[in-house]
């Protein structure tokens, strides 16, 4: 499976399960995950890998989130990315390659 075919299939689930959330209510579970990957990165004394495995699992509800977000807003994630690829990756290279 490509990943923006996961990704439709997360949209799909969040249609099906009937969820509407508001995206208030959503940026405040979003910020509550982020919150939690921070929390389990600043746990040292956490084996590496099991501190991998439990970042991996809180990432993918972080990017589970977004696929809701991306749902409620009627986003296209893909152009979105790209765009923001674009505006990102133009001023690396003027910064990098002005200080030449």
């Amino acid at each position: 499976m490509h990943f923006e075919e996961l990704w439709e299939k997360c949209e799909e689930l969040h249609k099906e399960m009937g969820q509407s959330d508001n995206v208030s209510v959503l940026l405040e579970e979003l910020s509550m995950k982020v919150s939690l990957y921070k929390a389990i990165d600043a746990k040292q004394e956490i084996p590496e890998e099991d501190r991998q495995k439990a970042k991996s699992r809180a990432l993918g509800e972080i990017l589970l989130t977004l696929t809701h977000m991306s749902l409620q807003d009627n986003i296209n994630v893909f152009e979105a990315l790209g765009v923001a690829f674009q505006y990102r990756s133009a001023s690396f290279f003027n910064q990098k390659y002005q200080a030449t």
